[in-house]
């Protein structure tokens, strides 16, 4: 009887630390709200697979929880809702701009920490609107800037195209472009990009808007109509604000129709999966605002590898280096550990080096990183590489 007595304690041992109860061990609870499942998944698993890394390996008192939203802005609601109710200590990862958009005013109204977001949307580091929320990551404007120049100035591209979600997502890729010709000379937007709406605008000016920027449906791989548009229209190259399968539907279609353009991805797209998802990869190129998560020359890459043990990625390592840099503001944040102490502590983060790699916040900058890259999408073998590359070049 005594040893089976034994055996059950082990066994809730167990399942407190690595099971369902781990709760009740964690004395840092943070939620994280992404896409499980549905068309988007892939980028809610890798955001959540390399931020558990991290913690599973050097931060064991931090539980961190997620909830499917399937990259729908309702069930996003649903899930702040929860975890605010649960009073975790602070939202963490979450994946996308239009669920970030309906989760931040949540978060600042309850005075809860939104972390590391897998976006670049601008009202991420609004600093005076949105003073509990931080972003790691570079915005969509500096991306989309460096698209931009880089087109103009290695391959003497005039005429731009855009290919975007219709949603947040999409409008703020729209807006970085718009930005970006305005201060690149010699460079339009074809088809020309109408006046966009104020937020409070009616929603027939809203759909008047979304008929005349070549668009797709969130969740849906139904593009072919509006990249058709494009395909026909003196286009040089396109910027795709979307997500990897269907901006790989749209390159695909364009290349069965001799669409002999540049094509170039904001990093939010997922590059593993766009690759996989790509028949051809002939002048494809993709944004990214991480360092290559295959060199080790890097520490923190190094470090993120071991960590993980396979299967490397952008996001991943995206949510990973997020991970590092949150349990280092809780670190530093001192007792009692609150949303007030944790803001103090981010704000207070200048020059970290999280390996290799240095991240900066300070009360009037919500942003930790600033750098952009550009890769190359190329074959190798019966797989695919990325390639960090300086200049633009066209087959």
């Amino acid at each position: 009887m005594k040893l089976i007595q034994s055996f059950f304690i082990l066994l809730a041992t167990i399942l407190i630390v690595h099971g369902t109860a781990s709760s009740v061990s964690a004395e840092i609870i943070l939620g994280q709200s992404c896409a499980l499942s549905g068309p988007t998944s892939f980028l809610g698993t890798q955001m959540n697979k390399g931020a558990q890394a991290y913690f599973d390996n050097y931060a064991e008192d931090i539980m961190l929880k997620v909830a499917d939203d399937q990259y729908e802005p309702d069930r996003c609601i649903k899930n702040t809702q929860t975890f605010i109710q649960e009073k975790v200590t602070a939202l963490f990862g979450y994946v996308g701009t239009p669920t970030s958009k309906v989760a931040v005013p949540l978060a600042t109204q309850n005075k809860m920490i939104y972390f590391g977001a897998f976006t670049g949307a601008g009202f991420l580091s609004d600093h005076k609107t949105n003073p509990y929320t931080f972003s790691l990551r570079a915005s969509y404007d500096a991306e989309i800037e460096n698209m931009v120049r880089r087109l103009k100035e290695d391959l003497n591209i005039t005429k731009i195209g855009l290919f975007v979600q219709r949603d947040a997502f999409g409008l703020a890729g729209v807006q970085g472009a718009v930005k970006a010709v305005n201060k690149i000379t010699g460079v339009s937007i074809i088809p020309p990009v109408p006046d966009i709406p104020a937020d409070d605008a009616p929603a027939k000016t809203w759909k008047a808007f979304w008929r005349m920027v070549p668009n797709y449906k969130r969740n849906t791989i139904a593009v072919g109509r509006d990249a058709r548009k494009l395909s026909g229209n003196r286009v040089e190259a396109v910027i795709l604000v979307g997500a990897y399968r269907p901006c790989a539907t749209a390159i695909n279609l364009w290349h069965k129709l001799n669409f002999d353009a540049v094509f170039i991805n904001i990093s939010f797209v997922g590059s593993l999966g766009l690759a996989e998802h790509c028949k051809s990869v002939k002048n494809v190129y993709i944004s990214q605002v991480t360092p290559s998560p295959w060199d080790t020359t890097i520490p923190v890459v190094k470090e993120y590898q071991t960590a993980l043990g396979g299967n490397y990625g952008f996001v991943s390592l995206e949510g990973y280096i997020a991970a590092k840099v949150f349990h280092k503001a809780l670190n530093n944040a001192g007792t009692p550990l609150n949303a007030n102490t944790l803001k103090a502590s981010l704000e207070a983060m200048s020059a970290y080096n999280a390996g290799g790699l240095t991240i900066s916040y300070s009360t009037s900058d919500h942003r930790g990183l600033a750098s952009t890259y550009l890769t190359k999408l190329e074959k190798q073998g019966e797989g695919y590489k990325f390639i960090y590359v300086d200049r633009l070049t066209q087959e």
